[in-house]
Parts: C-alpha cells; structure tokens; sequence
C-alpha cells in the first residue's frame, strides 16, 4: 500500500474528525434536549401550580379558562387560527400541524410567573405564583401529514380569601355585637391531553383534528364563623360547606387553513376551527356543615357541559420577517350547565344550573418581526420581536349571595397587552430552536363596583427545540 502524501493525510484527518465532531454534537444535542426537558417539567410539576394565577373569579363555574396559546404566540396577544406549524408548533389550528419540517422533531415547554393585585375599593392584596404551561410536541409522519401531541390546563381553580362583616346584629340576651367571618378557598382545575393531525390534501389546502382526554375536579370550601366580644361562638349558625367535583371526560377540535399567495413575497393565510360542544355527567356533591355536628350530602343531577366554540383568523405574512395575524373566538356558554347550589325556602339542593354562564367572544391581534432571519452578522438581526392586544367578553355569571338561584351579575372582561422576543440558541443562520421569552399585562374589569377588580404582570419563558433528527448528513 503506497504512502499518503501530507496533503492526501491532512484532507482525510479533516474529514474523519468533522464526521465525528458532527456525530458527537448531534449525539450531545439530543441528550441535552431531553435533559432539559426533564428539569423542566420536573421542576414545574413540584414547584409550580399546574394552569394559572391565582384569582377569586376561579370560584365560579369549572374555574378560569387558561389560555390556549403557547409562549410564542401568547406575545402576539394569543392569536394562532391561520398560523401555520413550520419551524415551531401551533396547537391552537390542528390543520397547521400539515406544514411541519419533514426532517425536524420539536418539543415545546413553557412556565409562567404570576404577579398581581386585586382590589375592591381601599382593600387591596398582592398574588403571586408560578404555573406549568404546556409540554407539546410534533413531527412529520408522511408527506403532507403531521402529528402532535402533548399536555396542557384547560381552567384553573385556585383561590383563598375572606370577607368580614362589621356588624350583623346583637345578641338578644347579652347585648353584644356580633359579626362574621366568612374564608372562601378552592383549589383544582381541568387538564388535558390531546393527539392531533394535520393534513394537506391537495394545493394550498390543510385541515385537521385534535382529540383531547380532559379530566380534573375541584374542591370550593365556604366556612363561616361568628365573634362575639371579639372571641368566637358557636352559638349561631356557620353557612359551611363543600362543594367537590371529579371530571372525566373527552374533547374534540376540528380545523382547517388556506393559504393564498399575493405576491412573489406575500402570503395571506385563512383558519377556521370549530370545537365540539357535548354533555357529560362527573362524580359532583355538595357537604353541608350544620353548627349541631351533624353533616348534609346532597348529590348533583345533571352533570356538566362545555361550549361550542366557533374561531376564524387571518394572517399576512411579508417576506420571512413580518407576520400579522388577527383572531375571533365564539363559546356558546350560556347553554351549559355546571353543579350549583340553590337555597330554595331554606331547603339545599345541588343541580345542574345553566345561570352560571353566558355566551362570550375573544378578539386578539398580533405582529412578529425579524429584521433579517439569515443575517449573517449581528444575532439581534435574527431575534423574533412580537407584540399583542386582546380582549375577552365575560362567560361567567356571578351570583349576588352563596346560592345560584338568586340574583347574578356579568362576571370580568379581561384586557391584555404582551411583548416577547423570540431568542434563537445557537449562531447558525436561520436557527430554528428558540428561548422564548414574554411579558403580559392583564386586567380583569367587573361590571359592578362592589366586585374584585384583578390586575397581573405575568412572565412567560419557553424553550422550542427544533432539531433536524431524521437528516442523514454525509460527509464525502
């Protein structure tokens, strides 16, 4: 075998050693996705609340609706119907799970930090907390078909405040003024896991499904004590009770997108998804605690209902660095029913009440721009810049006491505004993992003044990895 001459040597040290470093920083790649991911969830799931902040307006109906949106787009106020799915996941339209990268997988994680206020004339109290997002991820399964899976809250329960009275009445026989303290705490909320697909069949068009197992309960906790000369008696009766709930049920959202092109560097995209409203029946009771010890059960009959929901968008993007998109949302809630108390001649029943809501819509619009994806020099020229507006009509009915046959009132609108950035992790051009990273002003607005008004700066992080696992490279 004749000897390599130097040049002949140093081409093939060349080669074999950036075969292996490729190897090898791929290899390493994947281990610290899934390492990451693992802290992630990990640490989410021990230290943190899984589906929101804390609010009072949890109390009412199945909780607070989370948003549905991921970190990306929850910077570009929410919208998400006629986003397409190509370098990172929209889980929001299954039909744009069609356009995602045939040689990439993507996993996306999120947490949340909650910082508020809700005030009720001069009273004011700060919340705070932390809450697990979402874990979502997706691939290609054939040529125009895409699929993603994955976990996230669909409402939230999560309160704990209480109310005072400064005089109620006297006691007949001692004369003393006697007042109450009411504590009202819940906890819980609805979750789920969903399976999705995404199809392209045929030009510009893509339609598809998401089909979620969701499942959850809640535990709602009024106790009522009564002071007399500023120590406690037992000597009237506490309004106590519990109201608990186990939910197991399914969830079914269909879409689709058509994506028209304008011009040689503008596309207009059109969503549409609808969610299919149904009735399912769930373990609810209600405990009543009577002053004399003894306890009232009393079962629920009706059982639960979720909404039709009805949403369309509208995207253009300009080039590969500007996109605006703008969403409508309609939930047919005022034709659900949820386990209510009612107090009927100072009899406890526990139906299934349809007063508990009412129908609402949601408008969100948004932007991103990249100043110049495959810029070669300056990482701020390829860093994602986003920012959003939405408001949300209420869907909750407040009742004006504890039982749901008395007077109610509109629950909240809310009004949100968020900026983000999109930060991709590696230096190569047109990198497509990305630390997502947002801020979010909202406030939640009563229609009475006499109701809490709730005002939160939420901080949004988020890690989309987007790796190219099924590419073969080959180094000649």
């Amino acid at each position: 075998m004749s000897q390599l001459g130097d040049l002949e040597v140093l081409l093939y040290l060349c080669r074999r050693t950036k075969r292996i470093t490729l190897n090898n920083t791929r290899k390493y790649m994947k281990y610290a996705i899934v390492l990451v991911l693992a802290f992630m969830v990990n640490t989410s799931l021990l230290y943190a609340q899984s589906g929101g902040g804390k609010s009072s307006y949890s109390r009412f109906g199945v909780g607070l609706l989370t948003d549905q949106s991921q970190t990306w787009n929850k910077s570009m106020g929410g919208v998400g119907i006629a986003l397409p799915s190509g370098s990172k996941l929209n889980t929001m339209n299954p039909a744009s799970y069609a356009y995602v990268d045939s040689l990439s997988i993507i996993f996306d994680v999120a947490m949340s930090g909650n910082f508020g206020q809700m005030s009720m004339g001069k009273n004011k109290v700060a919340v705070n907390n932390a809450s697990f997002d979402y874990l979502v991820a997706g691939f290609r399964l054939h040529k125009n078909l895409g699929l993603a899976f994955g976990f996230r809250p669909y409402s939230s329960v999560d309160y704990n405040y209480y109310s005072s009275s400064n005089e109620v009445f006297r006691d007949e026989n001692t004369g003393e003024l006697v007042r109450s303290w009411t504590n009202y705490l819940g906890t819980g909320g609805l979750h789920q896991c969903f399976i999705g697909l995404g199809w392209k069949p045929f030009g510009n068009l893509s339609i598809g499904a998401n089909a979620s197992v969701m499942w959850g309960g809640y535990d709602h906790v009024v106790m009522q004590e009564f002071t007399q000369d500023g120590t406690s008696t037992a000597d009237f009766n506490g309004f106590n009770f519990l109201q608990h709930a186990d939910v197991l049920t399914y969830k079914l959202d269909l879409g689709a997108q058509y994506v028209f092109r304008m011009t040689s560097q503008d596309w207009l995209t059109l969503g549409a998804t609808v969610g299919i409203g149904h009735h399912f029946d769930g373990d609810a009771y209600l405990y009543r605690y009577m002053s004399t010890g003894d306890t009232l059960k009393v079962d629920n009959e009706g059982g639960f209902d979720i909404p039709m929901t009805y949403a369309g968008g509208v995207a253009w993007q300009h080039k590969n660095n500007l996109l605006v998109s703008a969403d409508a949302h309609y939930q047919t809630w005022a034709d659900c029913k949820v386990p209510a108390m009612v107090v009927t001649d100072g009899v406890v029943s526990y139906p299934s009440t349809d007063k508990m809501y009412k129908n609402n819509y949601l408008l969100k619009a948004g932007l991103e721009y990249t100043p110049n994806p495959l810029a070669t020099r300056g990482y701020f020229n390829r860093v994602k810049y986003r920012f959003g507006v939405s408001y949300s009509s209420p869907y909750m009915m407040i009742p004006q006491g504890e039982s749901a046959s008395m007077r109610t009132t509109e629950g909240p609108s809310e009004l949100g505004l968020s900026l983000g950035f999109g930060f991709p992790i590696s230096n190569r051009i047109n990198a497509r993992s990305m630390v997502n990273l947002g801020v979010q002003w909202l406030r939640r607005s009563p229609s009475l003044q006499n109701l809490i008004t709730e005002n939160y700066f939420i901080i949004n992080v988020g890690v989309t990895f987007n790796e190219r696992w099924f590419m073969k490279f080959k180094i000649q």
